[in-house]
């Protein structure tokens, strides 16, 4: 498994490669090498969603234009897509609660599978 981010990615992405690297180990998955575009993808927008989210802290979510006008910052749309694109990557990587229970049903459902075929077996086998 490819452990190390890519080294165009910024500080911040890198960070959270390593994070969920990290968790992917440990919880014995394995992601196969078209995988890593869509944690790329997950750690790049989760990065620009920060950083907007930073500047909205100190900036606030509107500001007034030369002409006395109040608009939105541009941040809010850019944090507003980077989060969706995340989070759309994160149920793919199966980094949230509903993707990992989908998951785990799917394994219950696979073992069942697999002893009914067994029992099927036993049972064709005695006769």
């Amino acid at each position: 498994m490819k452990k190390t981010a890519p080294t165009w990615m910024n500080d911040q992405a890198k960070k959270e490669w390593r994070r969920v690297i990290k968790l992917i180990i440990e919880e014995e998955k394995e992601l196969e090498e078209k995988d890593f575009k869509t944690l790329e993808t997950y750690c790049v927008n989760y990065a620009k969603w920060l950083k907007c989210e930073e500047i909205l802290d100190h900036q606030g979510l509107t500001f007034e234009t030369p002409n006395g006008y109040v608009q939105q910052r541009p941040e809010v749309s850019i944090g507003n897509k980077a989060q969706e694109r995340l989070l759309a990557a994160a149920k793919e990587l199966g980094l949230t609660p509903a993707a990992r229970a989908r998951m785990n049903r799917n394994k219950i459902y696979e073992k069942e599978e697999e002893f009914d075929d067994e029992l099927e077996d036993m049972i064709s086998d005695g006769t």
